[in-house]
């Protein structure tokens, strides 16, 4: 199923009964549920699901302490004239059928003889509903299990899978879905669930105990208690989970094999955690490896909580040093198991605190304005960054929590003092805004991508996908005009800013096309364009313009915009906003264009819990936003104020630093910072050489593969499939991205795919595959 996938056999089995019941608005509920079953497949699954739904009966001999009976007994259930068996008023009773098939009840009057006592039951077919699939057709054992609208399995389609997987129906019935899922099971699969794994099966006792056991019968459990005997010394009936985890925590033997299994994939125990917390070391400082005591993690993330709380009330240099000393404190905890299951939240968010930290304690450059915005495009959007990603480290939800205290502490002084130096040197003698701005020109078979919002640091990520991709991309920047608004720098981003002269006055912040007179918004833009020979491309068109000489235009992107609505929660938007824009350039030079010129019209600042406020009296200004004022005729305000861009005699004030002069203000643009002036602009081209990778290298160690790949380009990751081609046959818990020397190592968790035949995969960040080997799980080479 494509969402809220069911855990178990039977929570399937839970939901496809409830969608059948379900009856649209008017009309009356269903008076019972009619399950066919012509070859009696699901009778092994009763005693699970009569204990399960209570609103189960089956047609048989007459038992009615077992709930169940003959035909008119059961018709008795659906008229509830036995309040002492039927079900509950809210709860439509489910028939269940065994070795009826649907087309006998459909026959109606032309049941054979040794049927006709089925009769009494054709009319519920009317009243009733009867469980089937979208085609029609009864639900199969098989059919549950891989139809799309179920489970959704990879099931083998031969005789002696079915065979096996029928034999194993009892212990599919709670068999957590999740271990079966990313594989194709056969019939040898089906049977392991009876013989059983091991240490999945030792797993997921210590994980939920009471789940587990409830799922096995006598003979199971003498299985299961046998084999812990036998392999890992320990009866779990006489010591019980406290041995178990005692055994784990300090490891040895076969030990540190479950040890292992647990560490791959995690989540599939989410209550081993809980249970080595009540593990007994022996020996605190003998205990070879440390990290296999979740309290010791615990006791760590406290430390650090209260050490983070203290950053919050330092100065800045001293917060910056404390928390780069953290992040080296603490980094090591990044690679516990307990980071991959969310229980070191802050030892993980520490790792972009520490980039943050170090780039905020480094203070930019430059004696002249050029200096200095040369030193924030080489190197100073990198705090943005940093700051954009130890945000995005949060859980959803958990937006103002101490993280986000942490990063203002940091974040904030470097992004005032940065916008302070920056106003002072444009504000300086002989410095003229307008002159550093530029605008953009179209060019012949190129096209110009307008991505709204498009800040510096956003810049840098999208060159990271697009060379991930294989495309050729050269990145430089240019100066917004002032103001950072949208209404007076996207004009100067478009081809047709050579058709826009400045108005009277500047309430708005447009300019007007001269020609008309009229302001220059989007759509007068796009038709100044035009009449350039610009071709004007539609949202989400890529054709390739035949005889535009000059090129083409086309939109994307809703950074800004969602940036107003969301505030700090914008940062959740970020990623799939930059691969739209990166999927956009490769449909665009897919169409034919030679080159994407991509460019924007501002940037943006972002500071959770809201700007500074500064006060600007109103009868100064004629407009008023959050960032920017237009000042009224010879009023003078107290703070900065610059020449507009598209008409220098009118005036344009600005709140120092970073205030706002609306309060409460957490994203905006419209005033003079490195982050809202100083904008990327790409050039795309189809790469002269494809992505290459080659894996040179397949070896295993237990059931552990080491890859080694020869490639061109960062980014790839690797995978163990069964069948190259299909991602959900994968066997690993995840795919791994290959590391700086081109070599990484896959786990596979689950021991029954050892000797299976696999494909060891190189893909890039769209899925697609660069190339494949065969090799043969858990093979010592």
């Amino acid at each position: 199923m494509t969402s809220a996938s069911p855990e178990t056999l039977l929570d399937a089995l839970k939901t496809s009964f409830a969608a059948s019941l379900r009856a649209p608005d008017g009309v009356a509920p269903p008076a019972a549920l009619l399950w066919t079953d012509a070859d009696g497949h699901w009778k092994p699954l009763l005693p699970a699901l009569m204990k399960a739904l209570p609103e189960l009966y089956v047609l048989g001999p007459y038992a009615p302490e077992e709930r169940q009976g003959p035909v008119i007994w059961l018709k008795c259930i659906v008229e509830r004239t036995l309040p002492d068996v039927s079900p509950a008023p809210e709860l439509a009773p489910i028939l269940y059928l065994p070795n009826v098939a649907r087309q006998d009840l459909r026959a109606g009057g032309d049941f054979p003889a040794k049927e006709r006592h089925l009769m009494p039951l054709v009319e519920l077919q009317y009243r009733g509903a009867v469980w089937h699939q979208r085609n029609g057709r009864d639900w199969t054992v098989e059919a549950i299990l891989t139809s799309e609208d179920a489970l959704g399995l990879d099931v083998a389609r031969d005789q002696r899978t079915r065979d096996a997987m029928l034999r194993a129906l009892p212990l599919l019935a709670e068999e957590p879905i999740a271990a079966l899922r990313g594989r194709r099971l056969e019939a040898d699969d089906f049977d392991r669930l009876a013989i059983g794994d091991p240490i999945r099966d030792l797993l997921t006792w210590m994980s939920d105990r009471e789940a587990f056991e409830g799922r096995c019968d006598a003979g199971r459990w003498a299985t299961f208690r046998d084999v812990c005997v036998r392999e890992f010394g320990f009866d779990p009936d006489q010591d019980g989970i406290q041995a178990a985890a005692d055994a784990l925590l300090h490891g040895g033997g076969k030990w540190n094999e479950v040890w292992q299994r647990f560490c791959d994939a995690p989540n599939l125990y989410p209550g081993i955690s809980a249970v080595l917390r009540q593990a007994r070391p022996k020996d605190l400082l003998g205990l070879v490896d440390q990290s296999r005591r979740p309290g010791l993690n615990d006791e760590r993330e406290d430390k650090l909580r209260a050490a983070l709380e203290a950053v919050v009330d330092l100065a800045h240099a001293q917060a910056c040093d404390k928390i780069i000393a953290l992040d080296e404190e603490h980094k090591e905890r990044r690679g516990w198991v307990w980071a991959q299951i969310g229980e070191s939240p802050y030892a993980v968010a520490l790792e972009p605190l520490g980039r943050l930290a170090r780039a905020a304690r480094r203070p930019l450059g430059g004696a002249t304005v050029e200096a200095l915005i040369a030193d924030y495009a080489s190197e100073g959007w990198r705090c943005d960054r940093a700051a954009i990603e130890a945000l995005s480290s949060l859980k959803p939800g958990n937006e103002n929590n101490l993280v986000t205290k942490v990063v203002r502490a940091l974040y904030e002084p470097w992004l005032d003092r940065s916008a302070r130096r920056f106003q002072e040197l444009l504000s300086t003698d002989g410095t003229d805004p307008a002159k550093l701005a530029s605008g953009v020109s179209a060019d012949r078979e190129t096209c110009v991508l307008f991505a709204d919002g498009l800040r510096l640091d956003l810049g840098m990520m999208l060159l990271e996908r697009l060379e991930a991709r294989g495309l050729k991309a050269r990145m430089s920047h240019r100066v917004a005009p002032i103001p950072t608004v949208t209404a007076t720098a996207k004009p100067l981003a478009s081809p047709a800013h050579g058709a826009c002269s400045g108005g009277a006055d500047a309430e708005d912040f447009y300019p007007l096309i001269a020609e008309s007179g009229k302001p220059a918004n989007a759509q007068r833009l796009r038709d100044a364009m035009a009449r350039q020979g610009v071709e004007v491309l539609d949202a989400e068109e890529a054709r390739m313009a035949v005889g535009a000489e000059a090129g083409a235009w086309a939109e994307i992107g809703k950074i800004d915009s969602l940036g107003h609505s969301l505030g700090s929660l914008l940062i959740r938007q970020l990623d799939p906003e930059i691969e739209a824009i990166v999927d956009r350039i490769e449909g665009l030079l897919s169409a034919g264009w030679g080159a994407v010129r991509v460019v924007t019209d501002h940037g943006w600042l972002l500071l959770p819990g809201g700007l500074p406020k500064v006060d600007l009296p109103p009868y100064l200004v004629a407009t008023k936003w959050a960032r920017c004022a237009a000042v009224q005729g010879g009023s003078t305000p107290t703070v900065p104020t610059y020449p507009w861009y598209w008409n220098p005699l009118l005036r344009i004030a600005s709140p120092p630093g970073i205030g706002a002069f609306l309060a409460s203000t957490e994203y905006t643009h419209g005033g003079v910072s490195l982050q809202e002036c100083v904008i990327p602009e790409l050039i795309v081209e189809r790469g002269e050489a494809a992505v290459a990778a080659s894996i040179t290298e397949i070896s295993w160690r237990g059931m552990r593969c080491r890859v080694a790949v020869e490639t061109n380009v960062s980014g790839l990751k690797v995978d163990l499939r069964l069948n190259w081609k299909q991602a959900k046959t994968s066997i690993v818990a995840a795919p791994k991205e290959l590391g700086s020397t081109g070599e990484t190592s896959l786990a596979v968790s689950d021991d029954s795919h050892e000797g299976a035949a696999a494909s060891v995969v190189v893909f890039d960040q769209t899925g697609r595959v660069l190339d494949n080997k065969p090799t043969t799980v858990g093979e010592e080479t």
